[in-house]
């Protein structure tokens, strides 16, 4: 691609109820998980590389550590976890090979860790094309040069599972816990059976993707999202007016956010 480049924008904040980060970030080989961390901006390498986010399960013993062992499964792979990508992904083996593996050898040997979860949304980019991985409620959004908006991941929920099936309509309205988590990444070995979505395409110069932990789209919704979002406007711009839209909308949970966007020379960044 020549003077393509990938400009990343990243923050997170542990909103005001929870006192805990339970969110982390992985971005350009790094991993963060603070409880204020204000809007950063670095430009990535085009020709591959992956970020992403986790949230840990509020519910599970110790979820600001699960979180954290996810991405720290993920953040050095070397040549034997090289070994299981699949075409050169980061996919569904490597998952429960390697990450859920390491997640349980951290926090499954202890009662008190044990059952530890977390979600998953990961994005992986090469030779022109992408690829998003997710477990759990954790997305990931492609919009491209004039706005138009898809989700790539799916939520792992009861309630997307029996929409899925035809039993309610994704309008009805339901109880909270039909939105609770049906799959997750748990630190237990019997905890295997876990459901990954995956799906590759190709990008194109121009093109953002947004990964985000719920505290972002369940605070502030996918209209608001959308109406909030401008292409022309820099990521990091973009990134800090989603940052006070949560604050300003209370900020119930924690949240964290990475928006890449894949730019030639004379496009906003």
């Amino acid at each position: 691609m020549g003077s393509t480049d990938i400009n990343f924008a990243f923050t997170q904040n542990a909103g005001r109820i929870v006192r805990d980060q339970q969110d982390a970030l992985l971005v350009a080989g790094h991993l963060y998980q603070r409880t204020d961390l204000p809007v950063h901006r670095v430009v990535g390498e085009a020709a591959g590389g992956y970020c992403a986010v986790a949230d840990g399960v509020a519910s599970s013993p110790s979820p600001q550590r699960a979180s954290r062992a996810v991405l720290e499964a993920l953040r050095g792979l070397d040549a034997g976890q090289e070994a299981l990508l699949q075409d050169g992904w980061i996919g569904p083996r490597l998952i429960r090979r390697h990450v859920h593996a390491h997640l349980c050898r951290q926090l499954a040997r202890d009662r008190r860790t044990r059952s530890s979860a977390s979600t998953l949304a990961l994005l992986q980019w090469r030779a022109g094309r992408f690829s998003v991985l997710n477990v759990g409620d954790s997305r990931v959004y492609r919009v491209d040069l004039d706005g138009r908006w898809q989700r790539l991941s799916r939520d792992h929920t009861y309630f997307e599972s029996m929409v899925e099936r035809g039993e309610i309509a994704r309008d009805q309205s339901v109880g909270q816990l039909y939105h609770d988590l049906e799959h997750m990444l748990t630190a237990d070995a019997q905890e295997d059976d876990f459901a990954m979505h995956w799906r590759q395409g190709e990008w194109a110069p121009g093109d953002t993707f947004l990964l985000c932990t719920d505290g972002l789209h369940d605070t502030l919704g996918e209209t608001r999202l959308e109406a909030i979002y401008r292409p022309e406007r820099p990521v990091d711009e973009q990134a800090a007016l989603y940052r006070e839209a949560v604050l300003d909308a209370g900020a119930p949970d924690n949240v964290s956010l990475i928006l890449a966007r894949i730019t030639s020379l004379g496009m906003p960044v």
